[in-house]
């Protein structure tokens, strides 16, 4: 029941997210599947979770675990794109020092709020991706989205530059924070560099760059699960077999999303809790093939 894990990769500057992978798939046999949690644009550095095998299936919990990154906003200057990749597209005197107010305009993103995505962007309008369009020349009709942040702080101010540590849930932007940023002090600015240093658990410290990555730096598919908060029901060999068949088993003291694992702590798959059972969602084919 091995068959599937996350590595935690360290992505350097001037890769896509996709293109890490492709040594991560060489240390694995032909058809491992292969994917990644969480997009990192070229420009940007730092943690990345590679998940392999079965591990695959639990891309959406590991989407919304929440992320750390350290941003360098710079003022006085704004791209098309948000970030040091664009086009000029706005240009100001941001002044000899960092504004009186740059610690309170930080402050306003902390907890719940709306948030416009940038114009390159993934998200798709239309059925094409924004970016697409922005690229062709129409500037795409993009919806605020309801994002969260946990935590904000002023690491430096050099200025024109200020270095941010900001911890984020699922969808926000932090080249939209940067625009949103130089908007609330009235200057035009651009996110100049980007470091992901944490998602949950998983630390930037603890990865390996991408063509260091082999079968030995998987970790268990478990981690995530409890990174995400699942609440784990632990059932026998017997039960677990029938899990994996389609049948129910034994939650009593559980309601809602569990996982489901042996005696032994080894995850079988994912399923619902409710009156005292949990029927299964997700059945990890590893867990399949070790309990027939």
């Amino acid at each position: 029941m091995s068959d599937g894990g996350v590595i935690v990769l360290d992505k350097p500057a001037g890769v896509s997210s996709a293109a890490a992978l492709h040594p991560v798939k060489r240390a694995f046999p032909k058809r491992t599947r292969v994917g990644h949690a969480g997009t990192l644009d070229p420009f940007a550095t730092g943690v990345l979770l590679a998940l392999v095998g079965d591990a695959t299936r639990l891309s959406s919990l590991a989407m919304g675990l929440p992320k750390t990154y350290r941003a360098t906003v710079r003022f006085g200057t704004a791209t098309d794109t948000l970030d040091p990749e664009g086009t000029v597209v706005a240009q100001a005197d941001p002044g000899p020092g960092a504004p009186v107010g740059l610690a309170e305009a930080l402050a306003v993103f902390l907890g719940e709020r709306e948030q416009l995505p940038p114009a390159y962007s993934a998200l798709k309008v239309g059925g094409r991706r924004a970016y697409a369009l922005a690229r062709a020349g129409r500037e795409p009709t993009l919806a605020p989205r309801r994002v969260v942040v946990h935590a904000i702080e002023l690491l430096d101010a050099r200025w024109p530059d200020a270095e941010i540590e900001v911890t984020c849930g699922a969808g926000f932007y932090v080249r939209a924070m940067a625009r949103d940023l130089g908007d609330a002090l009235g200057l035009p600015a651009h996110l100049s560099a980007l470091r992901r240093t944490a998602i949950g658990p998983f630390r930037a410290g603890d990865g390996c760059a991408p063509e260091e990555a082999t079968p030995q730096h998987v970790r268990p598919m478990l981690e995530v699960v409890r990174a995400a908060g699942v609440p784990e029901v632990a059932v026998g060999l017997e039960e677990a077999r029938r899990f994996c068949a389609g049948s129910a088993v034994p939650a009593a003291a559980a309601d809602g999303p569990v996982a489901v694992t042996t005696g032994e702590g080894v995850l079988v798959g994912l399923g619902d809790a409710c009156g005292g059972t949990a029927r299964p969602r997700t059945v990890f084919a590893a867990a399949r093939r070790a309990l027939a």
